[in-house]
């Protein structure tokens, strides 16, 4: 409402403006014809003809006077009568005093009616390696390097990637084996109870919470031991699905049994396909997960129960 007010403001003291100005017009004009009617009426004699500098120092009483708008005292008045309201709606209210461009041919308004409507094409263009390594006197240590190689790739701020960066595997190893990952699981977990203990259930069955199975419920480590710095292998990780050897999170299983305790019903996500539909339910039940809702695999016609 503040801003419709300043905009209202605005927008009559620019009428009011166009309103001064035509009085002065119209004023100017009618002395123009009084002096004229005066003239006629009276009959004065014709003058002889005056030199062009002197017809041009006469007509000065027919010109209008200029418009003069004395601004406040203050620049605050300024400010208050103008400041709540938005930059874009002032210009937009200057472009009424503003003449309009000389117009376009044909061709010229196409063209530039394409440049202003159709989106420019992106381009991506990738290096051919993301394993590069440091520039040439980067001095920055390879720790440090790393580090903000797995925060820009955790954030999804990295251009697509295949493979972890060769330098970088050590350090990578060291964060998923040791106490940091762990730590970082935990966190989530405790932060989700929190909020599912404070979300308001309605009971009406359709309080649902839904968890990813790889990476979330179920950790591939193992996997990923043998072949985290390979491009990944869809053939060779299917072969290790189908061991059903994933280990449950244990801060994700917790969260989960908590969930569940608390009237969820629970949907279990994964991109597995539905050829690994049994030994993925094998592999869920045997790490501590039971009792799911449903269950969706790659294919989203296929939802089954538990046994």
């Amino acid at each position: 409402m503040a801003r419709r007010g300043g905009l209202v403001r605005l927008l009559v003291t620019l009428i009011l403006l166009l309103l001064a100005m035509l009085l002065a017009a119209a004023s100017a004009v009618a002395e123009a014809a009084t002096a004229t009617a005066e003239v006629e009426v009276e009959l004065a004699p014709a003058t002889p003809a005056q030199n062009a500098s002197e017809e041009a120092e006469q007509p000065q009483h027919l010109l209008p006077r200029p418009l003069i708008i004395e601004p406040p005292s203050s620049a605050a008045g300024a400010e208050e009568m103008l400041g709540e309201v938005p930059a874009d709606a002032v210009a937009a209210s200057l472009e009424v005093l503003v003449p309009a461009a000389p117009a376009q041919d044909a061709s010229e308004e196409v063209a530039a009616d394409a440049q202003q409507h159709l989106p420019r094409p992106l381009v991506i263009d990738l290096p051919s390696s993301s394993a590069a390594g440091p520039r040439d006197g980067d001095d920055v240590p390879v720790d440090v390097r790393c580090a903000s190689w797995r925060l820009a790739a955790e954030a999804n701020n990295l251009a697509p990637w295949k493979a972890v960066q060769a330098e970088c595997a050590a350090h990578v190893q060291d964060y998923v084996t040791g106490v940091a990952y762990r730590s970082d699981l935990e966190l989530v977990a405790r932060e989700s109870a929190a909020y599912a203990r404070a979300a308001p259930l309605r009971g009406d069955g359709r309080d649902a919470w839904v968890f990813d199975v790889d990476e979330t419920l179920l950790s591939n480590l193992p996997y990923y031991a043998d072949h985290g710095l390979e491009l990944f292998d869809h053939q060779k990780f299917d072969r290790w699905v189908e061991r059903g050897e994933a280990r449950a999170i244990p801060s994700s299983l917790k969260l989960y049994n908590e969930v569940r305790e608390l009237g969820f019903k629970t949907f279990l996500l994964t991109g597995r396909s539905e050829g690994h539909q049994g030994v993925t339910m094998e592999n869920l039940k045997k790490q501590g997960f039971h009792d799911w809702d449903k269950l969706i695999l790659s294919s989203w016609l296929n939802q089954t129960h538990p046994e």
